[in-house]
């Protein structure tokens, strides 16, 4: 049944939300239904079917057909939220550990229930592949575990005092976080997002992402059947005219107390700058432009597989993905060779129609780059130069595997992300050699080396960058591993201690026994 307050304000049930998103996904292909569902905001505990500012068409990534119309918030309602967060925070900021762990477990188990509509809500917007809804499934679902635990590991400490005075050290949660997830790994991002705050017990204004629009409004109903209380949870919509000018009324607002974001380097460098003027905290996990090292004692078939693999999972859309190969001079030849079989067996499947790309406009920039590095000098080492197609174009939202080598240092593909397909090969002759050019970027998020312990683990330890994975690929994370970047890969750290940390200030409770008199006089 469902609960009225006013004509524009309705909480859905559970059922009638899963019943809504099945229907919304059927059917969607390249022709769009004849009428395409409402998104609304989530305020306080309800759905807000109209807005100040008015609604926006959301179109598929790959039809280019409409499929969904989405409210956005205007500066009431974003006023609205962040209110509502603030009241929110005063009851969920002291509700007990065990309790917010309580409220996180029952979210896992709903989580697990919901998966298929959860899939449904993403294919509604976005073409993705079902390797990537089973990875970020699982993925999801180890993280909200992982948070559940976290709740109750928020703890203090007791430091020994000159004066032997009793010092108390607790953690306290910051209040409503401003959480902007990026869309690539979907349902991953958007619940590390929520649930790492809210285990720490801030409330969170999560800002959906408008290529993903209807998963992150499924997530409304999935905390509110948890027993969240309401207002912990927001979830705004914003336009793409007036997204800069609303997230800055967030970021300005004194009840916001810190931001999270998931995202580019190019817009996190802007929040940063935002939260420098405001005085805000944040946890910025940025881009990167992550390295493979290949040494001579790498197991070559091994390393070409795990490359491959971390340089094309969700057509190269993840900030962890393997973007450069810098191998041993000594070894390249014969590596070269294994890398390219393992392309050629990728692309050789049955039914095979190139990576797709989420982004508007992805594969225009991403040839762009292409056409950049080889009219410099690059060798085009996959596809080969006879190839019927461009190297990048399928089709207008698909492009093809390429692998580069030679690229010159002045162009966009040697040290920016390329969020595509697209790996370069670099040889080194000497390990000091390799760890120069995996440190030779502004980004340091993942890393990766092939080769055996001895000598991959004293380069390990020099890498520039958050992770370094010795014979396993680039892409990973677990909730039991603080997960981050550093240099232009942002700062702060997902996952266990590292969210407590992240999401949570110090107080210092000090007693001084009964108390004592100060020497007035000597003053």
């Amino acid at each position: 049944m469902l609960r009225h307050s006013t004509p524009l304000l309705v909480r859905p049930t559970r059922s009638a939300a899963a019943t809504s998103l099945q229907a919304l996904a059927r059917g969607f292909g390249s022709t769009p239904p004849a009428r395409i569902p409402k998104i609304p905001l989530w305020l306080n505990g309800k759905a807000v079917t109209m807005s100040s500012g008015g609604s926006v068409t959301v179109r598929h990534s790959k039809t280019r057909q409409p499929s969904c119309e989405l409210v956005v918030a205007g500066e009431e309602e974003t006023r609205q939220a962040v209110e509502g967060s603030w009241q929110a925070f005063e009851r969920w900021g002291i509700v007990p550990a065990w309790e917010r762990r309580r409220v996180i477990s029952k979210v896992l188990g709903l989580l697990q229930e919901r998966f298929p509509v959860l899939a449904e809500a993403l294919h509604a917007d976005a073409a993705v592949s079902d390797i990537l809804v089973a990875a970020d499934q699982r993925s999801a679902t180890n993280l909200t575990d992982g948070a559940a635990d976290t709740a109750i590991n928020v703890d203090g400490w007791i430091p020994p005092t000159t004066d032997g005075a009793l010092a108390l050290v607790t953690r306290q949660p910051y209040g409503p976080v401003l959480s902007i997830p990026a869309f690539n790994y979907p349902l991953t991002l958007a619940l590390r997002s929520i649930v790492y705050p809210l285990a720490c017990g801030n409330t969170v204004i999560l800002k959906s992402s408008i290529l993903i629009p209807q998963l992150h409004n499924a997530l409304a109903s999935l905390f509110a059947d948890a027993g969240l209380p309401d207002g912990a949870l927001q979830i705004i919509n914003f336009s793409e005219e007036d997204v800069a000018q609303r997230v800055e009324q967030l970021i300005a607002d004194p009840l916001v107390r810190m931001v999270n974001f998931t995202g580019s380097t190019d817009i996190g460098r802007k929040l940063a700058a935002k939260c420098g003027e405001y005085l805000k905290p944040s946890v910025m996990e940025l881009g990167g432009k992550s390295p493979a090292i290949v040494l001579p004692s790498a197991d070559l078939k091994l390393a070409a597989n795990n490359i491959l693999f971390g340089g094309i999972f969700n057509s190269g859309q993840v900030c962890m993905s393997t973007e450069r190969i810098l191998v041993h001079e000594s070894v390249a030849a014969d590596f070269e060779k294994e890398l390219v079989i393992a392309a050629k067996e990728v692309e050789g499947r049955d039914g095979f129609d190139g990576f797709e790309l989420v982004r508007p406009n992805a594969v225009k920039e991403i040839e762009a780059h292409i056409e950049e590095a080889i009219q410099a000098g690059a060798k085009l080492v996959y596809p080969s130069q006879s190839s019927p197609t461009s190297p990048a174009s399928v089709h207008s939202t698909s492009c093809r595997l390429v692998i580069l080598s030679n690229i010159p240092s002045h162009v966009f593909l040697a040290s920016t992300e390329s969020f595509a397909p697209v790996l370069s090969l670099q040889t080194f002759s000497h390990p000091s050699q390799a760890l120069s050019l995996a440190n030779g970027t502004s980004t340091g998020l993942s890393s990766s080396i092939f080769g055996s312990l001895d000598e991959a683990l004293p380069l390990a330890q020099r890498i520039e960058a958050g992770a370094v994975h010795i014979n396993g690929m680039t892409i990973h994370d677990q909730h039991g591993l603080p997960f981050g970047g550093i240099k232009g890969s942002g700062w702060g750290r997902f996952n266990g201690k590292g969210a407590v940390e992240a999401f949570t200030w110090t107080r210092n409770v000090v007693w001084n026994g009964n108390g004592h008199l100060l020497p007035l006089q000597a003053l």
